[in-house]
């Protein structure tokens, strides 16, 4: 008879922490930490009140020695360099996540404030009658004082076996998974969840990326997973058969992207793409999100060659079908 996952997990030496995300996304409850044995945690929680007492609940951090950080994303790094301080944790995520931090919280706010105006001007979302949009709001992370990186195939012994790093991309950066072999997991943070496709959006700070081309290239080398292999996500419970995932969120992203190229018909702007992406009434009120996402999938198309971009004349990039 199989093993269920919770056994499985427990062969293995690995705890499941659920953290709280607070208000700022309604549509997630949680954030996973991953403990691997008495001394390894994966992943902090948000930096807020609620995150360290839900920690001091769980019997806090005795006996940590290493965290590692599938991302630096505030949710999953925001709390490690309070575990460094206090614990003397050794902190360790990938150089361009960690990079990604120290950018966002050294950047003086009112240059965080100029580069998300210029990235509102150029979708359309400060012309008349676009839907205005706020931030999710929340505080820069502080990064670790003294981080050590993680690399593509680095291998990490830690108690109860080795767990290979391979990295991966789009959500973020440079995002980190941890595979045991051994016991056939993968800590995959936000690259693969069990129910909606992970979010895919562009920075303020580099508005013309295409990020969704790194996550279709990742999801494409996971479509034939072993379909026994469980995953442990950043947020949702565990589950198998991330190759199965991995398909239906690539089928999402079609389906987005194919969204975006039939509106494309005439000259449009990401404003007012945005109805038909989302399902909101034209000029209803959004999120900062909501025109990262939509740049990112008219980025690829236009990075696929099937869109083409130009600058309208009063200052907005317009957007048509090639």
């Amino acid at each position: 008879m199989p093993l269920t996952i919770e056994h499985r997990l427990r062969e293995a030496g690995v705890e499941r922490v659920m953290l709280p995300m607070g208000k700022a996304n309604p549509d997630l409850q949680h954030v996973n930490a991953w403990r691997i044995g008495p001394s390894v945690l994966v992943d902090t929680g948000k930096d807020d009140a609620d995150t360290r007492n839900a920690w001091q609940q769980a019997g806090g951090l005795g006996g940590i020695t290493d965290i590692v950080c599938t991302h630096g994303h505030p949710d999953h790094i925001g709390l490690a360099h309070h575990f460094e301080a206090a614990y003397g944790a050794r902190i360790q995520a990938t150089t361009l996540e960690l990079d990604a931090v120290r950018l966002g919280f050294n950047r003086a706010p009112d240059a965080k404030a100029g580069l998300r105006r210029k990235f509102l001007l150029d979708m359309g979302g400060l012309r008349s009658g676009a839907s205005p949009t706020t931030p999710l709001g929340g505080s820069p992370t502080r990064p670790p004082v003294a981080p050590l990186t993680l690399e593509d195939g680095d291998r990490l012994a830690f108690e109860g076996g080795a767990w290979r790093v391979q990295l991966g991309g789009g959500h973020s950066p440079r995002p980190a998974l941890f595979i045991n072999d051994a016991h056939d997991l993968v800590i995959t943070g936000d690259q693969i969840l069990p129910d909606t496709a992970p979010y895919v959006g562009v920075s303020f700070g580099a508005p013309d990326a295409d990020p969704m081309s790194d996550m279709i290239a990742f999801l494409n080398a996971w479509t034939h997973v072993n379909a026994d292999c469980i995953a442990l996500p950043g947020h949702g419970a565990p589950f198998t058969d991330p190759g199965r995932r991995a398909r239906a969120h690539l089928a999402s992203y079609e389906r987005r992207l194919a969204r975006v190229w039939a509106a494309a018909e005439r000259p449009l702007t990401c404003a007012d793409l945005l109805p038909s992406l989302f399902r909101v009434s034209a000029g209803s009120p959004v999120l900062d999100i909501h025109y990262t996402m939509a740049a990112a999938l008219l980025n690829h198309l236009v990075a696929a060659d099937k869109m083409q971009r130009w600058r309208d004349a009063d200052g907005p990039l317009l957007y048509q079908q090639r």
